[in-house]
């Protein structure tokens, strides 16, 4: 089999860790528009980078699979990729909000806890040996889903931010509580050792 397309699983994977920071910066440039169709522009994009590289985390395992092509590599960029992504947009919101408090803690929970397992993943003695849990798989996909509901409320018409914003930060709540727990397997994996 061709080597460039047994390749194509991580180069997804990487196109999705990259899509964040670039979806972060659409997202927030959108969101300072000073021309309306400016900010209709750029936050469609941000939807469809976020869309598209959301679509990335089933296709890049899926190919990997079909290719025979699954590595350490990939398993061990697969999730930092994921992170990269739902990351860089919820830091993006956190901008958007003006660091509104109630957005921001969550945000951190989230973040640090998805840093706090990357550098663990790295410095164990085999890195990329603590594999992804079905609690983790859950909690990214929950993450994609939460991340995604504003673009879905603004495209579905729910232009008024007040009636939706608390019940999204809620729910942000919930997947930094979800995600600090699913830290505990790892925490109890690298603790074996």
């Amino acid at each position: 089999m061709n080597s460039a397309l047994r390749q194509l699983p991580n180069a997804l994977t990487l196109a999705r860790a990259l899509a964040g920071p670039l979806g972060a910066v659409l997202l927030v440039q959108s969101s300072q528009a000073v021309v309306e169709s400016d900010a209709v522009r750029l936050g469609l994009l941000a939807v469809l980078v976020f869309i598209i590289a959301a679509l990335t985390d089933w296709l890049d395992g899926w190919l990997a699979r079909r290719l025979n092509a699954e590595s350490a590599l990939g398993a061990l960029l697969d999730p930092i990729a994921d992170k990269c992504l739902v990351g860089g947009y919820l830091i993006a919101y956190c901008a958007i909000s003006g660091f509104d408090a109630y957005l921001v803690l969550p945000v951190l929970v989230i973040v640090g806890r998805d840093i706090a397992i990357t550098v663990l993943r790295l410095v164990r003695p085999s890195p990329g040996t603590l594999h992804v849990t079905l609690t983790a798989k859950t909690k990214t996909a929950l993450q994609m889903v939460i991340t995604a509901v504003p673009f879905a409320l603004i495209l579905v018409g729910f232009r008024d931010i007040a009636l939706w914003y608390h019940y999204w930060i809620g729910a942000v709540w919930f997947l930094a509580l979800l995600t600090a727990w699913s830290a505990w397997p790892y925490v109890q994996a690298a603790l074996k050792r």
